[in-house]
């Protein structure tokens, strides 16, 4: 909360100057304006219909035709006004499908690979398997460490739908079109000036954003141009009365940290046996006592974030066969995320055996391990990660109409990111070489000179990233020729892509310097066919349309080798209103140029952890490493998938989709645990190495591995034993999952106005995994997956005003939890259910009110706690941290 000032002064300033901005840009246009009556805001009927004038087509690359076999998701421009996100991600918690569904959406936290990253999964599958493209394009990957393609951040007046082809599109996008592709279609042909602000607020959370679109259209071209300014406070676990940490009323374990600002001893001879120190009465509790605490309690849940997000795009005739296009999209965002502060610990000497007077010790100790929490040492606010992140999405060419209604497009990409991110880490030296002098771990006497000390000689994360992608790529499509049933149409192209990760920067200590340059070459060719079997020219009784679409892509990668997917497509629609459609195909995903080429790093550790799982390894030294392989393969899926879209001429406005899918995904990335290299004899057989005696240049195998990587923490010792452990990325795992992906909806005119009501969502009826080929299953539905997702809507519009009432459903978990009796036990959570409320008025058209909407939107009505589960902070499964969060919304078209 302690950015809520400097919030409401940033929006305040952005929008003073977006409307000074307004004034001298305006002029006489015709603004563009909402269809009539309330709009289905999960699967508008008609969507398919309405894309077949488009250039853009979601799921095929065949112009003219919607994507066939497959079922498409469409949140229109109705829906993004209704739904009044701050931004794309935001946008996204509307479709159930997604991961984000029902959340509050954010990039990702922690300190880890993907910080910044917003990559929301379809069904349940990774991240990774989704591809997001902007306008039918790819996108670049901005994550720290990752090169998987990152969502947009597109100002919301600039969007126009999205659309979702939850289904295997390798065939038309190549890589990482596994689950699906998420696309984000702009707006075109505005011509007009309009403008957006929002201001909201919750629960010790605040958050705002304005907005600015200009269009002009000339006739054989247009110009837009979009801002949007968001910024939006952070939310800390102290703030949240739902988390718990104690989970012994229910069975479980205390959770709670034991690293406190009153510390814990272990005193030799055993270090076994803690005590807990009492800083009232300067004194240690009787063996066993330990001191507990929730040092989390002032770390974020949802982090601070400041966004600017522009965008521009253009189209010019040149003459009567050919148009000039092409757009941009630049974001940058700030995130500044607050994290606990760091439990670390000292080896003390007791009062007498030392110069410290600091030093506290139980009777009879001489010496002793101290754990403590660092912030009652440094105090809070160095604890502060940050994650700056600058994109750019940039796409054009040039549209040829040529004879017999062929298209050419020849297009280029170019797009971009730049990742700073910092990682705080106190330096566990530092503090020890304090503890024998003026450290107090036990109280406020540690003097300035030692605790600036400490902080000069800090370990962090230091990192800049560089993503970089290009792209330059030629279609034609157009009719190849008439059939009774109507005109076959084709599309074939080529397209080649460049694809470069670069990062500086180190990784707790100068010493570990983590440079990398990866680059790759990929080439792709791929081809459509659509082929209307049965049409208007030759329909028969139960057989008023049937059209099959084949289609093919071939993609080489420079560092990996080629891959081909196809992909059969059927519709088949036996009468009017009912069409019945199927697919099959096979995806890919290739390797992430850091899964391939990050720096390798050897981890030299005690043995502790070897030796709980194989007691012969006890006082071994223990090498891990990790990072990336350059010799994976890519990720491989087949999907399939049948369903039905009912739109009965008997009962206007009304429609029913239901789609079965499968999805079986093999060779999946993974780097193996300890644990399960140990539980699976295949991976010990090939990830373990052992040397009795260890002679550099002795031992192939082991000198290979230690050859390929950059040391951390101390080099072997030549004479002993030595352990190795291969962890770097590995092909293992397999996915399989199969679900419905359901929705219906019925619109109706009454005396007062249009009424809408609807349901979407999605079951998953199986989803299971395997770790590698020899391990055994698991059944994910009982490892915290939520079985099915739903959103209802009920909306009515009448004249000026339209009102719409959500309900979000999200089935609870089930998962294990620890038992304090020692074991795991079967815990299901409840669902999650929340309440959204949305009031539109729209202004008299006279006057300055004109072209004027003020709207009101009520997120979590009830301001619903999360379901219990005894772990996790007491959170069974994704849920919405901000809460009830209120805001109002004013838009003007000019």
């Amino acid at each position: 909360m302690a950015r809520s000032w400097r919030t409401t002064r940033q929006i305040a300033l952005s929008g003073a100057s977006i409307a000074a901005a307004m004034i001298f840009a305006a002029q006489p246009a015709v603004a563009q304006t909402a269809g009539e009556g309330p709009q289905d805001p999960d699967q508008a009927p008609g969507a398919a219909e309405a894309v077949l004038d488009d250039v853009i087509v979601t799921g095929t690359s065949i112009r003219g035709v919607p994507p066939t076999g497959s079922n498409l998701i469409s949140v229109s421009r109705e829906d993004i006004l209704t739904h009044g996100g701050a931004n794309t991600p935001d946008l996204s918690a509307s479709i159930p499908q997604l991961s984000s569904f029902n959340t509050a959406p954010q990039t990702s936290p922690g300190t880890g690979p993907g910080l910044g990253s917003f990559a929301p999964a379809l069904r349940g599958l990774p991240a990774t398997a989704t591809l997001p493209l902007l306008n039918g394009h790819r996108l670049v990957g901005a994550g720290v460490q990752v090169t998987n393609p990152d969502y947009p951040l597109i100002p919301n007046l600039a969007v126009e739908r999205i659309e979702v082809v939850a289904d295997g599109a390798s065939s038309i996008y190549g890589s990482d079109a596994v689950a699906g592709v998420v696309n984000f279609i702009t707006r075109r042909n505005v011509d007009g000036v309009e403008v957006s602000a929002s201001y909201g607020v919750g629960d010790g959370y605040q958050g705002g954003n304005v907005g600015v679109l200009v269009g002009k259209n000339w006739g054989t071209g247009s110009l837009l141009a979009a801002y949007q300014f968001s910024d939006n406070d952070n939310i800390t676990g102290g703030e949240r009365d739902y988390r718990v940490l104690d989970y012994r009323p229910w069975g479980g374990v205390d959770a709670r940290p034991t690293a406190c600002a009153e510390p814990n001893v272990y005193p030799f001879p055993t270090y076994a046996t803690p005590y807990a120190y009492d800083s009232a009465t300067d004194s240690f509790g009787a063996a066993g006592t330990l001191n507990r605490c929730d040092t989390g309690a002032g770390a974020d849940l949802f982090p601070a974030s400041t966004i600017h997000a522009g965008f521009l795009s253009g189209r010019q005739d040149l003459g009567d066969r050919a148009t000039l296009w092409g757009e941009i999209l630049y974001s940058d965002r700030h995130d500044a995320i607050r994290v606990a502060p760091q439990n670390v610990f000292v080896y003390m000497y007791c009062p007498g055996l030392t110069a410290n007077p600091n030093a506290r010790c139980p009777t009879g100790a001489v010496h002793e391990f101290v754990y403590f929490n660092s912030g009652q040492l440094l105090g809070t606010d160095h604890f502060t990660n940050t994650n700056d992140k600058a994109v750019g999405n940039s796409s054009f060419g040039v549209d040829f109409d040529l004879p017999r209604d062929l298209n050419l497009t020849v297009y280029g990409t170019v797009d971009w990111a730049k990742n700073d991110s910092y990682v705080f880490a106190l330096s566990q030296a530092a503090l020890q070489a304090r503890a024998d002098i003026d450290l107090d771990p036990f109280g406020s006497n540690t003097p300035q000179s030692a605790i600036d000390a400490i902080l000069a000689a800090n370990y962090f994360v230091d990192i800049t990233e560089r993503h970089e992608v290009r792209a330059a790529g030629a279609k034609l499509d157009g009719p190849l020729m008439s059939l009774p049933g109507g005109e076959m149409r084709f599309a074939l192209g080529a397209e080649g892509r460049y694809e470069a990760f670069e990062q500086r920067g180190y990784y707790l200590s100068p010493a570990f310097n983590v440079s990398e340059n990866m680059e790759r070459d990929i080439g792709a060719v791929y081809g459509e066919l659509f082929v209307p079997l049965v049409g208007a020219g030759n329909e028969a009784p139960l057989m008023r349309s049937l059209a099959l679409s084949i289609s093919g892509r071939y993609d080489h990668y420079s560092d990996f080798g080629s891959t081909t997917n196809p992909k059969i497509g059927v519709t088949w629609e036996p009468t009017e209103g009912l069409a019945v459609r199927g697919s099959w195909g096979t995806s890919f995903r290739a390797p992430g140029l850091r899964q391939l080429g990050a720096t390798i790093g050897s981890f030299y550790t005690a043995a502790a952890g070897a030796a709980a799982l194989d007691a012969s390894l006890a006082g071994v030294q223990t090498i891990y490493l990790s990072g990336g392989n350059p010799d994976l393969a890519p990720e491989e899926a087949t999907t399939w998938s049948f369903g039905f879209d009912l739109t009965p001429d008997a009962l206007p406005g009304f429609h029913a989709s239901l789609t079965y899918y499968n999805v079986d995904y093999t060779d999946v990335i993974a780097s193996p645990t300890l644990p399960q290299v140990f539980a699976d004899p295949a991976l010990t057989n090939s990830l373990v190495f052992y040397d009795a005696a260890y002679a550099p240049g002795g031992n192939p195998e082991i000198d290979n591995l230690l050859g390929i990587a950059i040391p951390s923490g101390g080099s072997p010792i030549a004479g002993n034993p030595i352990f190795v452990v291969d962890r770097r990325n590995q092909n293992l795992s397999r996915l399989t999952t199969d679900g419905l992906d359901f929705a219906t909806g019925y619109r109706w005119t009454t005396g007062f106005g249009a009424v809408y009501a609807g349901l979407a969502g999605n079951y998953v009826l199986g989803y299971h995994t395997r770790f590698s080929p020899s391990a055994p299953e698991s059944d994910v539905l009982k490892l915290g997956l939520s079985r099915w997702t739903a959103r209802a809507s009920l909306a009515v519009d009448a004249g000026s005003i339209s009102a719409g009432a959500f309900v979000n459903y999200r089935d609870g978990v089930t998962n294990n939890y620890s038992l304090a009796a020692g074991g795991t036990a079967a815990y299901e959570s409840d669902p999650y259910v929340t309440v959204d409320l949305r009031l539109s008025w729209t202004l008299p058209a006279e006057g300055p009110t004109d072209g004027m909407v003020l709207a009101l939107m009520v997120n979590d009505v009830f301001d619903q706690d999360p379901p219990f589960f005894p772990g996790s902070e007491g959170v069974g499964g994704a849920y919405n941290v901000i809460g009830r969060f209120v805001s109002l919304n004013l838009r003007k078209a000019f």
